[in-house]
């Protein structure tokens, strides 16, 4: 494999694409404060596209329980320093035609994701995240339905024990299980791993995700470590990635 096929690769890994009733969606590399995903949504015909960001970077706050007034109004100057538009909270491009389409997406990601850090400040909002719910999201993006929710597994000692989320890959399968940091969450979660992994399936991986932005014990760490591989929030992305790589 060339250097040029395996950056493609792994770039088609990374901005993940899915083709939504009116256009593209398209999971960049930006962060919001709460650690998810930035998205935009490419529109438009065979010439002429615009970009938008559906209005994420105000979701963003709303899901945080505060209602910004006068949103466009506050926002305008920062998404205007990038060359956008604004309108009911909306964040969009000008149209373009196709070679400038990453660039739109650039930008547009990058105002969201400088919008929604700018929110966050100006309504002093300490910024909280459902690890489960992140993790799960992600990998519908990034997976689509070859993620099956709340799925079955039998471990060696016969007992089935439910995961949220276990991805389907090529001949494999990948147990991402996600654990806040509660003692009996932990205890729950690395029983269910070990009894799974000890059964032995034929090509079926884990990880275990936690929370890093979280003050975790280096015992409780190493506690998870015996249930399945470790991997802060922070990297899951990129593990997650290269695993879906493996041949």
């Amino acid at each position: 494999m060339t250097l040029l096929e395996v950056v493609r690769k792994e770039l088609d890994a990374v901005f993940t694409l899915r083709e939504t009733r009116d256009g593209v969606r398209v999971n960049t590399h930006y962060i919001y404060p709460s650690n998810s995903f930035v998205q935009v949504v490419i529109r438009g015909g065979q010439t002429s596209f615009y970009v938008t960001d559906q209005g994420g970077a105000l979701h963003e706050i709303e899901s945080a329980g505060v209602e910004i007034a006068r949103a466009d109004k506050i926002l305008r100057n920062i998404v205007g320093a990038h060359g956008l538009r604004i309108e009911k909270g909306v964040i969009r491009s000008d149209f373009v035609d196709a070679s400038a389409i990453p660039g739109a997406m650039a930008l547009v990601a990058n105002a969201s994701r400088e919008c929604a850090e700018f929110l966050f400040h100006h309504a002093r909002i300490k910024v909280q995240r459902d690890l489960k719910k992140l993790v799960g999201q992600y990998l519908w993006d990034t997976f689509d339905d070859r993620v099956s929710k709340d799925q079955l597994i039998v471990g060696k000692s016969n007992k089935p024990h439910k995961f949220e989320n276990v991805v389907r890959l090529e001949n494999r399968r990948l147990i991402v299980d996600a654990v806040v940091y509660q003692p009996t969450a932990i205890n729950a979660h690395v029983i269910a791993n070990l009894d799974v992994a000890n059964a032995k399936h034929p090509g079926l991986e884990q990880r275990i995700i936690y929370d890093d932005q979280e003050q975790w014990r280096a015992e409780d760490l190493n506690m998870l470590q015996i249930g399945a591989t470790v991997v802060p929030f922070s990297r899951a992305p990129e593990v997650i990635r290269r695993i879906a790589l493996i041949q």
